[in-house]
């Protein structure tokens, strides 16, 4: 009797999940919130903000001289000016000069941009973008 009363009578048994147990919960609480995500109703339903539609058409005549010296002054006045060089020439971008761009890509890549180069679309009004596009049509012909 006289070892009983010095040694518990169970071995130590570690308290808490252990680490494959925090791993459960941790998996748990995130498909939880997963879930809560996907029964969430869309942006446009819970009244958020929406981006606008992107224009398709536009609101001008392109190839009227008076739209592109209005681009090309904003072409001047923009980063675009800086990295693409001052008449579309080769400068830190690629060159816009004498090459052929679809109406839309242009103006997609003016608004949202693309890595180095950055987006456009909430510092310019719709109409200023295509005005960049109708100058950089007018480059289409040019040669280098």
């Amino acid at each position: 009797m006289r070892g009983m009363t010095d040694r518990p009578s169970h071995p130590a048994r570690p308290r808490g999940p252990g680490p494959w147990g925090e791993r459960a919960v941790r998996l748990t609480w995130l498909a939880l919130l997963l879930a809560a995500g996907m029964m969430a109703p869309p942006a446009a339903a819970q009244g958020m903000r929406q981006p606008p539609p992107l224009p398709t058409e536009p609101p001008f005549n392109l190839s009227d001289p008076t739209v592109v010296q209005a681009g090309q002054n904003l072409f001047r006045q923009t980063c675009t000016g800086y990295c693409h060089g001052a008449e579309g020439r080769l400068s830190r971008a690629p060159a816009l000069r004498g090459r052929e761009f679809e109406t839309g890509y242009l103006y997609q890549r003016i608004a949202f941009g693309f890595p180095p180069m950055p987006a456009f679309q909430t510092l310019l009004t719709p109409e200023d973008i295509w005005k960049l596009v109708a100058y950089i049509k007018s480059l289409q012909g040019a040669k280098e």
